[in-house]
């Protein structure tokens, strides 16, 4: 016996589907969104690397809301392992041992400022839960100025740079996602 009661679900999946945003027609031909987006970052490498190694990018290269959850993710990703893990054991470590008071401020001033990142990153997400990306790129650009704060703080080079400059490339790569709304 036939059962049809999965006839809803399909229509209601084909139904949405179609409000799925598609493929903007700035991109080049023959490029797909994840070669579009990197190509725009300052690290295609990095950039390219960072998507595929989500299993979602093979349905990234022609949707750019799967392409915008991979970027934020990865970004987030990056920002709780620093915040929640890494800094809290380098301030426990430099207090523990007595260590420059300058990199512990910096430290914990860099504590801050990922917090502030992870604020935008939630906006981020806010915004593309509801569909109104006005705002993508400027919390992107928001991301990449807390972050080069943290840096400054340490008047040099810090414990911080290639975390840093990683969360910079990211930050990046968010950017040129969000210039697929506009």
């Amino acid at each position: 016996m036939l059962n049809f009661g999965f006839v809803p679900l399909l229509i209601s999946i084909i139904s949405l589907s179609c409000f799925l945003p598609s493929k903007p027609f700035s991109v080049a031909q023959g490029d797909d969104l994840i070669t579009h987006v990197c190509k725009i970052t300052n690290d295609f490498v990095f950039c390219n690397d960072t998507i595929y190694s989500d299993t979602r990018a093979i349905y990234a290269r022609t949707n750019r809301l799967i392409l915008s959850y991979i970027a934020i993710q990865k970004t987030l990703n990056n920002t709780i392992d620093t915040k929640d893990v890494y800094l809290p054991s380098e301030i426990k470590s430099i207090e523990a041992g007595g260590g420059d008071p300058n990199i512990l401020q910096g430290l914990k001033n860099c504590f801050g400022n990922y917090d502030g990142v992870n604020r935008r990153l939630a906006d981020m997400l806010d915004e593309l839960d509801s569909v109104m990306n006005y705002d993508f790129d400027k919390l992107s650009l928001e991301i990449e100025s807390q972050v080069r704060a943290c840096e400054k703080g340490f008047n040099g080079r810090s414990p911080m740079t290639k975390r840093n400059d990683n969360l910079i490339k990211l930050a990046n790569i968010c950017y040129a996602v969000a210039l697929l709304y506009k």
